[in-house]
C-alpha cells in the first residue's frame, strides 16, 4: 500500500448489486484476499459491505448489521502485511483485542488495529466504518503508533470527528491522482492527531489534514443548512469565522462566494421540485437562505440566465 506515480488506480467493491446468497461468500473472499482476516461469520446473513481501495488508502464501510468474528493469528504475520486500520463504531457490538489490550467502544468511538501484532476482533450486529493505511505513513508523525492498539478513541476527539466527515467522499477526490495523493497524506495527518502525534506530527497535520478536513466540515455544514452564516458555521466548528475566510482563501475564493453558489443552488432545486411547488418565489428564496428579495432576483439571473419564476415555469412545462 505506498502512493506511487505509476499505476495508479482505484477500486470499488460493494455487495449491493449481488443476490442475497452470493453476498456472504464475496465479502469471505474479499477478507481472505484483501484484508487479510481470517473470517467466521455466522450464516445467512445478508451482508451490505463496501470497500474503495486507492494506493495509500483503503476505506471499508460495514452498512448493514454484521455478526462475525476475526482474527489475525501468529502465523498470519509471515504475509508482511504491515498497515493499520482505524475503525469507527456505528452501532451494535465490537470488541477488539490486541496485545495486552482489548477495547469495547461506544458508538462513534474509533479503535486501531496495527496488522504487525496478533489480533482478534468480534462483532455482534455490528455497522462501522475504517480507514486502513500504511504503518510508515503514520510512524514518523505519532509518538508509538503500535503502542494504540486495541485502544479507544472516544467519539468527540477533534481528529476523529474531521476524519469521519472527510472520508465520506473520499473516491470522488481519489478520480483524481495528484487530489488523490494529497487526501491520502490528509488522511494520515488526521489518523495520527486521532491516535497522539508528536509536537512535530502536530505541527504537519494542523497546516495540512487538519485544516483541509475543517475545510469539507464546514462546507458540508453549509450545504446542509445553506441559511447559516459566517459567525453560526464558525460557532458550529467551534473556530473563528477569521480561519474559515482564510480556510477558503487558500483554495482562491471567498466563503461569500460559496454560500452564494450554494444557495443558489438550493434555490434552483426548490423551483424545480414539485415538492416545494406550493411556495412563493419569496418563500424560495427565504429557504435558501437570502435575505433580500432583489438580491437573489439579480443573482439567480446572472447564474442561470433566467429568472427564478422562468425556471419553475419551465420544470411545470
Amino acid at each position: 500500500m505506498t502512493v506511487g506515480e505509476q499505476n495508479y488506480s482505484s477500486l470499488h467493491f460493494s455487495t449491493r448489486k449481488l443476490g442475497a446468497a452470493k453476498r456472504l461468500p464475496a465479502v469471505r473472499e474479499l477478507f481472505d484476499r484483501s484484508v487479510q482476516l481470517e473470517l467466521d461469520a455466522e450464516p445467512n446473513q445478508i451482508v451490505e459491505m463496501e470497500m474503495f481501495l486507492a494506493p495509500g488508502l483503503r476505506r471499508a464501510r460495514m452498512l448493514s448489521s454484521f455478526t462475525a468474528c476475526l482474527t489475525r493469528s501468529a502465523p498470519m504475520l509471515a504475509d508482511g502485511e504491515d498497515t493499520i486500520c482505524l475503525m469507527m463504531k456505528t452501532s451494535g457490538h465490537m470488541a477488539v483485542a490486541q496485545g495486552r489490550h482489548e477495547a469495547v467502544p461506544h458508538r462513534g468511538d474509533g479503535v486501531l488495529l496495527v496488522y504487525r501484532e496478533p489480533a482478534r476482533l468480534q462483532f455482534v450486529d455490528s455497522t462501522y466504518v475504517s480507514v486502513r493505511v500504511p504503518f510508515t505513513a503514520i510512524s514518523p508523525l505519532t509518538r508509538n503508533a503500535a503502542a494504540a492498539a486495541a485502544r479507544c478513541i472516544p467519539y468527540n476527539v477533534e481528529a476523529l470527528s474531521l476524519l469521519r466527515g472527510y472520508i465520506a467522499t473520499l473516491p470522488e477526490r481519489f478520480a483524481d491522482p495528484q487530489l488523490g495523493r494529497l487526501s491520502a497524506s490528509h488522511v494520515y495527518d488526521l489518523v495520527a492527531m486521532a491516535i497522539g502525534a508528536t509536537e512535530e506530527g502536530r505541527e504537519i497535520a494542523s497546516q495540512r489534514g487538519i485544516r483541509a478536513a475543517r475545510l469539507e466540515a464546514i462546507k458540508a455544514d453549509m450545504v446542509q443548512n445553506t441559511r447559516f452564516n459566517l459567525d453560526q458555521l464558525a460557532k458550529r466548528q467551534g473556530i473563528s469565522p477569521r480561519y474559515i475566510q482564510m480556510l477558503f482563501e487558500e483554495t482562491g475564493t471567498t466563503f461569500s462566494e460559496f454560500a452564494l453558489a450554494c444557495r443558489l443552488d438550493a434555490a434552483s432545486r426548490m423551483l424545480t421540485s414539485p415538492r416545494y411547488a406550493g411556495l412563493s418565489i419569496t418563500s424560495v428564496a427565504f429557504e435558501a437562505g437570502f435575505n433580500d428579495l432583489s438580491h437573489f432576483n439579480r443573482r439567480f439571473k446572472r447564474r442561470y440566465s433566467m429568472a427564478p419564476s422562468d425556471m419553475r415555469a419551465l420544470t411545470k412545462g
